[in-house]
């Protein structure tokens, strides 16, 4: 039985606006979401860059990208800034909502000391992205695609086997399947692997990542 869920929400919110989080947002506004993006720079700033990068997305200060996602019964918003930036973002940024973690870690990159003990403990860096986020409900997802794929990658008009797959992680199950939902409906096939215990598989050296695969291989990497 699918755990996709059919109630994806119209609004999704996405913090970060590099090359990331504009591939996320054009991607989405193909599928008729609507999204409000903040990034480092103010919103003035930032609607040239959209013009370019993610037309039709509408530009917000951090502090106000979730609020549209609220007014939904299930809101969704997406988490895609370095993650050695995280120490700068607003705790509460997300309350109340499904946060996508698009991060990853990088071997470059001087990570929060909070994140930096994660990683040396061999946890998956969701579970510390989590416990830094308290009131978001964090499912783990698109950080396993290259944003330079996502262009080329995302068919919503091909049935699901043959579509490229995408994981998902998450220990709620209504939380994971919304997000399936809307990996669904930008235009991949959404596959479960598990609790976001199980999300290191999608990590950077992990055998998901940046990898073209189909819901096979993927059940097969994760069985």
């Amino acid at each position: 039985m699918s755990e996709t869920s059919a109630d994806a929400p119209g609004v999704v919110g996405v913090l970060g606006a590099g090359r990331a989080g504009t591939a996320f947002a054009r991607a989405l506004l193909k599928a008729g979401f609507e999204v409000d993006i903040a990034g480092t720079r103010p919103p003035k700033a930032l609607r040239h860059h959209l013009k370019i990068y993610a037309p039709g997305a509408r530009a917000v200060d951090a502090d106000e990208v979730a609020d549209r996602a609220r007014g939904q019964e299930r809101p969704l918003v997406i988490l895609a800034v370095p993650q050695e930036d995280l120490d700068e973002m607003d705790t509460h940024w997300a309350d109340g909502c499904v946060m996508v973690d698009a991060t990853n870690a990088w071997h470059h990159e001087i990570l929060p000391t909070w994140l930096q003990q994660a990683v040396d403990a061999g946890a998956p860096t969701s579970t510390a992205v989590a416990a830094r986020f308290p009131g978001a409900r964090t499912v783990k997802a698109l950080n396993h695609i290259a944003h330079a794929d996502f262009d080329e990658d995302v068919h919503p008009e091909l049935p699901l086997d043959q579509r490229r797959a995408a994981g998902a992680a998450g220990d709620v199950d209504a939380d994971r399947g919304l997000v399936m939902g809307m990996l669904d409906r930008i235009g991949f096939d959404p596959v479960s692997v598990g609790a976001l215990a199980d999300s290191r598989i999608m990590e950077p050296d992990g055998p998901l990542f940046d990898r073209r695969l189909r819901r096979e291989d993927v059940l097969r990497r994760t069985g």
